[in-house]
């Protein structure tokens, strides 16, 4: 399985609509940072908020990951954050996280916050 940070913002797709209505997205200007990657149009969860992590790690559960199996592999991808069509195709100086926190301060920590969460999602 590929995961990835960025979500696609499609209001039909259930993992757009629980993190954006927990706020669980890095902010531009208080609102949910939007770009551009692989689904099109997206958002990024913010790792750096403690409710992401748990939230995200909690979507590998059997009950929530289709098709999942106790012997899952996964590929974490995508997670420098990459964000195509932008000057430096990451997330723009003007992201924040939950805390108020610039991006390019913890650039460096997003990929291993995504990678940990997603490996004690497995661990459950």
């Amino acid at each position: 399985a590929i995961t990835d940070p960025h979500i696609a913002r499609d209001k039909k797709y259930y993992v757009h609509r629980e993190a954006e209505a927990q706020g669980l997205y890095m902010k531009r200007n208080g609102q949910p940072y939007e770009g551009w990657c692989w689904p099109g149009k997206s958002s990024w969860v913010d790792f750096l908020n403690p409710k992401a992590r748990e939230w995200y790690a909690g979507l590998f559960a059997f009950d929530r990951y289709e098709h999942s199996t106790e012997d899952l592999y996964t590929w974490i991808d995508m997670n420098e954050p990459s964000v195509f069509g932008g000057p430096r195709t990451t997330a723009d100086d003007d992201v924040t996280h939950y805390d108020g926190t610039p991006h390019p301060h913890v650039h460096n920590l997003y990929g291993l916050l995504h990678a940990n969460a997603a490996y004690h999602g497995q661990l459950a």
